[in-house]
C-alpha cells in the first residue's frame, strides 16, 4: 500500500512539474511590437517574467499615475512620492507575449511588496493596495478596467494605519462625500462632489475640539458663501474677508452693510488693527472740508485764499 501511495505521489509531482510555465528574467527578454520575447526567440514568450520595470507596465494599467496625482490628500508629499514614485520591479504573467492576469511589484532592492495587481484588457482591476516603503498601506483604490470605481482610502505616511482621506469614485471622478482627517484622527474636512466638482455643503473643523471652523456652500462648482467660526462657535471675518468688504465700501456709494456685517466688520477691524475705508462720497466730502479749512486759514492770515503758494509774497495776476 505504501509503495502504491509513493508511486501516486511521484506521478502527481511529475504532472504538476510538467504543467509549470517557464520563467524568464527581464534581462534576457526583448520587447517587439508590444510583445515580450525571449532573446533570440521567434515565438512570443509564454510564462512568468521577473524583474520587469514598472514603467514598462504603466501604459497597460490605465491612467494609474494620473489618478494618484489627482487625489486630494493631507500628505506633505504627493501620492506618487508617498509610493516611491512608482519606481518598482515587477513579476508578471505573460501569455503569448502579452502581459495578463496577476502581477506583483516590489520596491527596488527590497522584498517589500509595493502592490499586487490584476490586469484586464482595460487595465488594472479589483481592489489594489499600494504600500509605502515600510510595508504599511498607503493608498487603497478600487479599480475596474483601469478606472477608479468605488472606495478610495489614503493613509498618513508618518502614522501607518491612520486614515488621511477617504472618498468614493465613479469613472475616475469623485462622487458623494469625501472626508479628510488630521493626524490625530480628528475629522478635518467633509465635502461633497459630483463628477469631481464640489457641490452643496462642506465643513471644516478645528483639530483641537472638533468644532466647525468653516462652512461653505458650492453651486455649480463655485463657492457662493463661506462662514468662519472660532473654537467657541463665534462667527468671525478673516482678514481677506475684511478687506473685501472694505473694497466694496470704497468703490460704491450704493453698497450698504447689513446689520450682521456691521457687527462682524467692526470686530474684525479691532482684531486686525484696521481703519475702515471711506465711500466715494465720504472721500469727496472730506476733501472739500480740507479745502475749506485751508481757505479759512489763509483768510485769517491775510493771504489770498485762491493762491496755490501762500508765503506772503503771492500777488494777484
Amino acid at each position: 500500500m505504501k509503495s502504491i501511495n509513493y508511486v501516486a505521489a511521484m506521478l502527481a509531482a511529475l504532472l504538476l512539474g510538467g504543467c509549470s510555465k517557464p520563467v524568464l528574467d527581464w534581462r534576457n527578454a526583448e520587447l517587439s511590437n508590444g510583445k515580450i520575447y525571449e532573446s533570440g526567440s521567434n515565438e512570443p514568450f509564454d510564462g512568468r517574467v521577473t524583474g520587469v520595470p514598472h514603467k514598462q507596465l504603466e501604459p497597460l494599467l490605465g491612467s494609474l499615475r494620473t489618478i494618484l496625482q489627482n487625489l486630494n490628500t493631507n500628505q506633505t508629499t504627493s501620492m506618487t512620492a508617498l509610493l516611491g514614485n512608482l519606481n518598482y520591479v515587477c513579476d508578471v504573467e505573460v501569455e503569448e507575449g502579452l502581459v495578463g492576469g496577476q502581477y506583483t511589484c516590489r520596491y527596488p532592492q527590497s522584498q517589500v511588496i509595493a502592490y499586487e495587481g490584476k490586469r484586464t484588457d482595460g487595465g488594472l482591476d479589483g481592489e489594489t493596495v499600494f504600500h509605502t516603503k515600510t510595508g504599511s498601506p498607503g493608498v487603497i483604490l478600487t479599480m475596474q478596467n483601469g478606472r477608479v470605481e468605488g472606495p478610495i482610502k489614503i493613509y498618513f505616511a508618518e502614522k501607518p494605519g491612520q486614515l488621511s482621506y477617504q472618498a468614493t469614485a465613479v469613472n475616475n471622478g469623485l462622487e458623494g462625500e469625501a472626508i479628510s482627517y488630521y493626524l490625530n484622527g480628528q475629522v478635518k474636512v467633509k465635502a461633497n462632489f459630483k463628477g469631481s466638482v464640489p457641490v452643496g455643503l462642506w465643513e471644516a473643523y478645528w483639530e483641537e475640539n472638533g468644532a466647525v471652523s468653516e462652512r461653505g456652500l458650492y453651486e455649480g462648482g463655485k463657492l457662493v458663501s463661506q462662514t468662519h467660526y472660532l473654537q467657541d462657535g463665534t462667527e468671525y471675518l478673516t482678514e481677506p474677508e475684511m478687506w473685501a468688504l472694505h473694497r466694496s465700501i470704497s468703490q460704491s456709494d450704493d453698497f450698504a452693510l447689513t446689520p450682521k456685517q456691521e457687527v462682524l466688520l467692526t470686530e474684525a477691524e479691532k482684531r486686525y488693527n484696521a481703519v475702515r475705508l471711506l465711500t466715494p462720497a465720504q472721500r469727496e466730502a472730506k476733501y472739500q472740508a480740507e479745502q475749506e479749512s485751508i481757505r479759512a486759514d489763509k483768510i485769517a492770515r491775510g493771504l489770498d485764499p485762491d493762491c496755490w503758494v501762500c508765503d506772503g509774497s503771492d500777488k494777484r495776476n
